[in-house]
């Protein structure tokens, strides 16, 4: 049912906090955006990291995305990136979640399939991507095998259709729009692949929901201007301080609307370990 009062509200349904205030006054979009919206570590975040910590296994993320890599660290999960580097336009299924799991499991199976032949596009932060046979830690890759591999698809429904990456700055403006008008959902998939064994946990799929109040067009512009939201699945970005404001009701977790649900990314790692250890 709708709010009774105006108070901001949250991707996760929260009263908005001092630091989302002064990050929707600031208008800038970062790392605090994400934080803001997810609400920060929780216990269970800190008891995953924990484990894989006492494991001494690496974790390796199979993706560049910005939204993705501040979750990660917000759960206090050291990892390293190496970029898929796969057509995702080529893969079609008939179902938001096929599509976002069979995106998974390709994104694994094209990193492994790099490690295999001896190079991988490592993200070094503040650096941009570069082709390299050593992970950006300085370990060389025959310590990636060694890893837990985490790959993961996002993409939007909105009224019955799936929408990825917005193709132009008009597409973006045209979905953005719409979020204002009907209730938009993410569907997201996240796989751990262990690198040791060539086992996969998951894909496990992740559904949520999020209806906005009617977008004003300065905030569709500053959006489309400031450009983040065209590497956005759908071009949705819940964290965005110009977003939260408008933010009426939300569904499922905020982590998840913003394209890697912690619980699920934990669970699966915490399996990939015990299995290990077994």
């Amino acid at each position: 049912s709708r709010r009774a009062s105006r108070t901001p509200r949250g991707p996760a349904g929260r009263s908005a906090s001092v630091p989302t205030t002064t990050a929707m006054e600031a208008s800038t979009y970062g790392e605090h955006s994400v934080h803001s919206a997810s609400g920060g570590q929780t216990d269970a975040d800190a008891a995953v990291a924990a484990a894989v910590a006492r494991a001494g296994v690496p974790v390796v993320l199979g993706s560049k995305s910005f939204t993705r890599k501040a979750i990660l660290g917000e759960m206090g999960l050291p990892y390293r990136v190496v970029v898929a580097d796969i057509d995702e336009r080529a893969i079609r299924m008939d179902t938001p979640e096929a599509l976002v799991s069979a995106l998974a499991n390709a994104k694994a199976d094209a990193i492994v399939a790099r490690i295999r032949d001896g190079t991988v596009s490592v993200s070094v932060d503040g650096g941009g991507d570069v082709t390299d046979p050593r992970v950006d830690d300085g370990s060389s890759n025959d310590s990636l095998p060694a890893c837990l591999l985490i790959t993961c698809d996002q993409v939007v429904v909105y009224d019955g259709a799936i929408r990825e990456k917005p193709r132009d700055a008009s597409e973006a403006r045209r979905f953005i729009t719409s979020y204002g008008e009907k209730p938009v959902s993410t569907v997201g998939a996240v796989a751990v692949t262990d690198l040791v064994t060539g086992e996969r946990f998951g894909p496990l799929v992740d559904r949520a929901t999020v209806r906005f109040d009617p977008i004003p067009t300065h905030v569709v512009d500053f959006l489309i201007d400031e450009g983040t939201c065209l590497h956005c699945a759908g071009g949705l970005m819940v964290e965005h301080p110009k977003m939260v404001a408008l933010a009426a009701e939300t569904e499922g977790s905020a982590d998840a609307l913003m394209g890697l649900s912690k619980a699920t990314v934990g669970a699966l790692l915490l399996e990939a370990l015990e299995k290990r250890s077994l």
